[in-house]
């Protein structure tokens, strides 16, 4: 249950609050306007989860706590990014968000993969309590963001990177 919480935390405050403050100058990157990069975020984002949700056939994952330390990294990281613009180009930042939907998508599947294969009265149980934790991460998430996106904004501005208010 603290794998899901932990990875589903991380990775909904980089694509609630994170992600809208990811910005490039427009002439060195692929979008016409500021507000192209977000919905490429969440397109390559979701890409990367479709493919590791599709992986349990191929690979299996028992230890969930690695990539969910993985994806608190992953938000680090890019709040780093965020703060103090140290990536070359825009295509770093997606590989990096390409890599937070196979984690996300990993430990989710694998959560619920882990628990379907267990005997016994307390699978449905599991199954409730694995929902909770997915949606109290989302929810965590939704209040860190609240303040976090703001204040990344602000610390851009404050060192001449006005980029965010112009979406």
């Amino acid at each position: 249950m603290l794998p899901l919480l932990l990875v589903y935390t991380a990775e909904y405050t980089i694509n609630q609050a994170v992600a809208p403050t990811l910005l490039f100058p427009l002439a060195s990157s692929p979008f016409p306007s500021y507000r192209s990069f977000y919905p490429t975020y969440q397109l390559t984002y979701q890409a990367g989860v479709f493919l590791s949700r599709s992986s349990t056939p191929f690979i299996r994952i028992h230890a969930l706590y690695a990539p969910s330390l993985l994806q608190c990294l992953n938000l680090l990281f890019l709040v780093a990014q965020s703060m103090y613009a140290f990536l070359p180009n825009v295509w770093c930042v997606l590989a990096v968000v390409f890599w937070e939907g196979v984690l996300g998508g990993l430990v989710y599947v694998n959560t619920f993969a882990e628990i379907l294969e267990r005997e016994g009265e307390g699978r449905e149980f599991c199954l409730g309590a694995v929902t909770v934790s997915d949606s109290a991460g989302v929810c965590v998430a939704g209040m860190v963001g609240v303040g976090l996106e703001g204040m990344l904004c602000r610390w851009q501005v404050r060192r001449g990177r006005d980029w965010c208010t112009r979406i």
